[in-house]
């Protein structure tokens, strides 16, 4: 990290202090488009409600690049759907990708089921893996998993993490799936997350996502690689985040460019049985957590260039 992008930081914290808070995150929702049909996607069953157009254009996702850069945001996320497949015209997620390194942002990274292109031009990659292969493909098709090995096999890109969504299907697999990202060379370290509904009848009790955090804290004991930090994992208990979530940290593009503080779900049911961790981890480093502040930095505040 450069002394300038560090300064940036302090200051954004700093200011965050006195009452100016301004997003660091822009969380771009560029497409509602995808190749699979996951059985826990909130998208999948709701495509009648969602709203249109189903991807931003070119035009207005520089538009909305520039804004942000403008109103404070330095980190840069690409979500979907699943944005590899976006296209406008000759336009792709790589040219997005350049336009914001060209625009400033510090940090860009997407998320991705890992079927299709992977883009090497980011500073972060996040690859969606759902448990061994029984369990992936179970989820998410048949031959999802082989197609995600074989194209991560086909690149170098240094910082690549794999982002565990836990639910009814796959709770008594996070130990097998950590020490599958152990061993795999390609894939620096598993982020946990809990299924935020809808569908509903995933969801876990909070005794059994009781039991999740403990097996979590026991790999981190053990050094297997779980990006959680300890104080988040603890957190990711409190099913209602609404009144601590720090709404403010993020914005949240949506295809039509209609935008989000915290989350496209806040004040809705979807909201009271809140599963991200990146919220945890948002409201301890505007705590000032040095621990988590160390932590995440290392993954999501560095740039590769």
């Amino acid at each position: 990290m450069s002394l300038g992008q560090l300064g940036y930081y302090a200051g954004w914290f700093l200011r965050s202090k006195v009452g100016q808070k301004r997003p660091l995150v822009n969380t771009m929702l560029i497409n509602f488009n995808c190749n699979l049909r996951c059985k826990h996607c909130s998208l999948v069953g709701n495509q009648d409600k969602l709203p249109s157009p189903f991807q931003i254009s070119y035009g207005n996702a520089i538009k909305e690049l520039k804004d942000y850069y403008q109103k404070g945001a330095r980190i840069l996320f690409f979500e979907g759907g699943e944005p590899t497949l976006w296209k406008d015209g000759d336009k792709d997620l790589r040219d997005l990708i350049l336009e914001g390194r060209r625009i400033g942002y510090f940090v860009i990274g997407y998320t991705t089921n890992g079927t299709n292109v992977i883009y090497e031009d980011s500073d972060v990659i996040s690859i969606s893996l759902d448990g061994p292969k029984e369990v992936h493909d179970a989820i998410r098709g048949e031959g999802v998993f082989d197609t995600l090995m074989a194209n991560l096999e086909k690149t170098k890109h240094p910082n690549i993490f794999a982002n565990m969504v836990v639910m009814k299907y796959n709770m008594d697999k996070v130990r097998e799936t950590a020490e599958l990202v152990a061993m795999n060379k390609r894939i620096r370290g598993l982020m946990l997350n809990f299924i935020t509904p809808p569908p509903y009848d995933l969801v876990l009790s909070l005794e059994e996502k009781r039991k999740v955090v403990e097996v979590a804290m026991e790999l981190k004991h053990e050094d297997l690689p779980i990006l959680n930090t300890t104080r988040a994992l603890k957190d990711l208990l409190m099913e209602d985040f609404e009144k601590d979530c720090p709404n403010w940290v993020s914005a949240f593009v949506l295809p039509d460019c209609s935008v989000y503080y915290g989350c496209p779900l806040q004040n809705t049911a979807s909201c009271k049985n809140c599963g991200f961790d990146a919220v945890r981890e948002y409201r301890l480093i505007v705590k000032g957590n040095l621990s988590t502040i160390r932590q995440m930095s290392k993954r999501f505040a560095y740039s590769k260039q």
